[in-house]
C-alpha cells in the first residue's frame, strides 16, 4: 500500500479489530503511514477498530495511550532538534532512616510483642496438631470403606 487511497481495499473488512501499519521498535513503516492522517481514516473506515499499530485506540488502557502520546506531542515543541536540557539532581522525599524499622524502649509494646509471638506460637502448634488429627481420621475412613477380603 503506497498510499491513503489502497486502504480502501481494505473497507470490506468490517469487524477488523486490530492493524499494524507502523512499527516504532524496529522503525518499520508502511508507506501508507507518510499521511499523517491515515490513522484518523482507519478509525473511520473500521467501526470495531481497537487497536491501531499496537497502541489501543478504544477500551481499556486507550486513556493511557493518548496521555502518552499528548505528553510527546507537548515535548517535541520545547526541544526541536535542540539539546535536552539539565535536569537538576533530584531531593529524596522523606529523611534518610525514614523507612528502617525502630526498636522501641517502650516495656508495654515490648510486652504486647512478646504476647504476639507467644500466640503465634500457640496457633502454629495448634495447627500442627489439627493436621495430625485430620490425618488420623482421614485413615480411619479410608480402612472402614475398603471391602472386606477373607481367606478361605
Amino acid at each position: 500500500m503506497y498510499s491513503v487511497e489502497h486502504l480502501h481495499c481494505l473497507h470490506s473488512l468490517r469487524k477488523l479489530e486490530s492493524i499494524r501499519l507502523k512499527d516504532n521498535t524496529f522503525s518499520y513503516n508502511n508507506p501508507v503511514c507518510k499521511n499523517t492522517s491515515y490513522r484518523n481514516l482507519i478509525l473511520e473506515m473500521f467501526p470495531n477498530i481497537k487497536v491501531v499499530d499496537g497502541e489501543r485506540v478504544v477500551g481499556r488502557g486507550s486513556d493511557l495511550y493518548q496521555l502518552c502520546k499528548d505528553i510527546d506531542e507537548s515535548l517535541k515543541g520545547f526541544y526541536k532538534n535542540g539539546p535536552l536540557p539539565d535536569v537538576p539532581d533530584c531531593k529524596p522525599w522523606v529523611e534518610e532512616g525514614f523507612w528502617d524499622l525502630k526498636r522501641s524502649n517502650n516495656a508495654i509494646i515490648e510486652e504486647a510483642y512478646k504476647q504476639f509471638n507467644d500466640v503465634l506460637h500457640e496457633c502454629r502448634l495448634l495447627n500442627n496438631r489439627a493436621a495430625h488429627v485430620i490425618a488420623q481420621t482421614e485413615r480411619a475412613l479410608s480402612m472402614k470403606n475398603q471391602p472386606k477380603q477373607y481367606v478361605l
